[in-house]
């Protein structure tokens, strides 16, 4: 059977290219349709009778602002009132934030505020402030603008926070992206190995394929083990780790979010001379215990299974292998 690791290893970042493509395009969108600029450069208006139902977030300013005697109360205790602005037979109404005892005429006030249409809270109100009045409601909208001016809805942290979550997730996309993209042009720079240098990559990939090539390996579906590496061809990862770096192996059950999967799953951890720990995931009982079976049999002393006193065994070697690495450092110095 021919297994070529490289060309695995497209397939592999093909198949990935689909999330991070996907997200590069919601978050494209998102850029597009969400008014970002608008919220945090509103369009300065200097009269607030000047303000049209095109406008979406306004800086505006008023001479002045007359209460209606009513507020609106948001959620975390943020009080607003309702105001309005009368010129030239034509009232706009404005919702602002209020501190204390509300005051009666507000001169030259300015504020920013988003443009929206009266809602079901602002109907409430206004039908009730012109009963107060003893006004008709249908005869006020024909001198009143189709439009609220609502500072209680005009939220830039919101936006801001929505911003970063949305360049931060478009940056990880673009890397991963162009990550795939590489790998699939050169599979040699794909991170097999997370614990060695990029330029050890390209051999390491030789050599498992020259082992892979001679056929004397144990196969566990997408999993192998030559006579130096455990190479796993998996769906998601392609990995490669030298089996005398190894120096602990165990499985450890994975906790699955899907209800439908009655299969448990399992992960294969190995503890590297580094201390770091490489899993293959995704494997099934068989495949976990197969596995560590066959890692036993190889001629390396690695540790099996998982226990406290196995950790703590795994740990001394980590330890000493440090050591040992400083002490020939300073014999170099």
């Amino acid at each position: 059977m021919n297994i070529r690791i490289t060309n695995k290893i497209r397939t592999t970042c093909v198949n990935k290219l689909t999330i991070p493509l996907f997200l590069c395009a919601i978050t494209m969108i998102i850029f597009i349709l969400c008014p970002f600029i608008e919220v945090f450069h509103p369009v300065t208006i200097n009269d607030i009778h000047k303000v049209t139902s095109e406008n979406d977030f306004v800086k505006v300013k008023s001479t002045e602002l007359y209460y209606t005697g009513y507020n609106l109360e948001k959620a975390g205790g943020a009080l607003y009132g309702y105001y309005y602005s009368i010129k030239d037979g034509k009232s706009v109404f404005a919702i602002i934030p209020i501190d204390g005892v509300p005051q009666k005429i507000i001169k030259n006030y300015e504020f920013k505020a988003k443009v929206m249409k009266p809602n079901h809270a602002f109907k409430k109100m206004l039908d009730s402030y012109m009963n107060d009045l003893n006004w008709n409601t249908d005869a006020l909208s024909h001198i009143n603008a189709n439009f609220v001016l609502s500072n209680a809805d005009y939220h830039p942290l919101f936006y801001i926070i929505l911003l970063w979550i949305v360049l931060v997730i478009f940056l990880i996309s673009i890397k991963k992206t162009i990550s795939y993209l590489l790998a699939i042009a050169n599979p040699y720079i794909y991170p097999v190995c997370t614990f060695i240098g990029k330029k050890e990559q390209k051999y390491l990939i030789d050599e498992a394929q020259y082992e892979l090539d001679s056929e004397n390996y144990i196969q566990i579906n997408d999993m192998y083990i030559t006579e130096n590496y455990f190479i796993d061809l998996g769906k998601t990862k392609v990995s490669i780790i030298p089996l005398d770096e190894i120096i602990w192996c165990y499985r450890m059950g994975e906790i699955s979010l899907n209800p439908k999967d009655t299969a448990p799953e399992f992960s294969i951890c190995f503890m590297i001379l580094s201390g770091s720990v490489i899993t293959a995931k995704h494997k099934s009982s068989d495949e976990a215990l197969e596995l560590i079976n066959a890692i036993r049999a190889t001629g390396y002393e690695i540790i099996i299974g998982h226990s406290e006193s196995k950790q703590r065994e795994a740990k001394r070697i980590v330890a000493d292998y440090k050591e040992y690495e400083r002490q020939e450092e300073e014999d170099k110095d």
